[in-house]
């Protein structure tokens, strides 16, 4: 019997969200850890279980390793949707606006 892995679509939400993170570099190790890694070597069955072992082994590959909380990651989010609402959709609408005049 083989399990099914299921993502979920988020269309042009995602391509905003991996521009974002890419761009601003809040998806990288010094800040949310090894995160490819960490999950080979949890092997999660389920997201619950990933989010447990994440957070109970979890550090920054900073120079003073941190770890990773419920609360930094709030924070990243929160930068996240800062950096979206107020530059990556000012930036989207300005080139709308240049590539109708052009």
């Amino acid at each position: 019997m083989h399990k099914h892995k299921y993502s979920l679509d988020f269309g042009k939400k995602e391509k905003v969200l991996n521009y974002a993170c890419q761009t601003y570099q809040l998806s990288r190790p010094n800040k949310v850890g090894a995160v490819m890694a960490l999950i080979r070597e949890c092997q999660p069955h389920t997201i619950k279980e990933w989010e447990q072992w994440y957070f109970e082994n979890a550090y920054t590959e900073a120079k003073t390793k941190t770890k990773i909380t419920i609360e930094s990651l709030q924070e990243l989010g929160e930068r996240l949707f800062e950096k979206i609402t107020e530059v990556v959709i000012l930036e989207t609408e300005i080139q709308m606006e240049i590539d109708r005049l052009i």
